[in-house]
């Protein structure tokens, strides 16, 4: 397949519905010269897709690709996202992305680290979907849970899943799970907390130590 490269510094696309859907327009500047082939090679990238003034996305990566008969696209290297979701701010930082501007869902099969909040989750994978026009859920595999405000009760976990809910403030940690809360360390097969309340609100088949 052929591909056009852009050589510009910047390259937005813009999207008015909501995360990753119903892509509108390719703005580059006048000196691209545009033959549309199947493949767009993107360098020095931008991304931005918003649906509200309250509801925003923004990347940015080294070099992509996008696919111009399926719409689908590859962020490859330094991909730095944020992203704000019913008044929360999401951070992210990944070596590489991958979406679909038709869908409403983008992934990462390397090593990922996400800030929301008061805490900081580094994954080996993540995937970010969008189930509903108020809700995203956002999956990480092998993951590890890190606080970075003072005021947070939590001071780290790990999990072989951990699931975020921005709009429900709800942490869910899967398999293999422990979690540091004050000077309690709680061991169990699932944990969920709540972060608004700042608190663990059900552990299954738990050990709790106090230390």
């Amino acid at each position: 397949m052929s591909k056009l490269r852009y050589l510009t510094t910047k390259v937005a696309v813009v999207i008015g519905v909501s995360i990753l859907t119903n892509s509108s327009s390719i703005l580059a500047s006048a000196n691209d010269s545009l033959d549309f082939q199947n493949n767009i090679e993107l360098i020095n990238f931008s991304y931005i897709a918003f649906e509200q003034s309250t509801e925003e996305l923004v990347l940015r990566s080294n070099t992509g690709i996008m696919d111009l008969t399926t719409k689908n696209i590859t962020l490859v290297g330094d991909v730095e996202g944020e992203f704000s979701f019913n008044e929360k701010n999401i951070s992210l930082k990944a070596q590489s992305l991958n979406g679909n501007l038709k869908g409403s869902s983008v992934f990462s099969e390397e090593k990922t680290q996400l800030k929301i909040d008061n805490i900081e989750i580094v994954s080996s994978s993540v995937v970010i979907d969008q189930t509903s026009k108020e809700n995203i859920k956002i999956e990480f595999k092998n993951a590890n849970l890190y606080k970075i405000d003072s005021s947070s009760r939590i001071n780290k976990g790990k999990a072989n899943k951990i699931e975020l809910f921005p709009s429900k403030d709800l942490i869910l940690l899967e398999g293999k799970a422990e979690f540091y809360e004050d000077n309690m360390k709680i061991i169990s097969e699932e944990i969920h907390y709540d972060l608004k309340k700042n608190t663990v609100i059900k552990s299954i088949n738990a050990t709790i130590i106090n230390s």
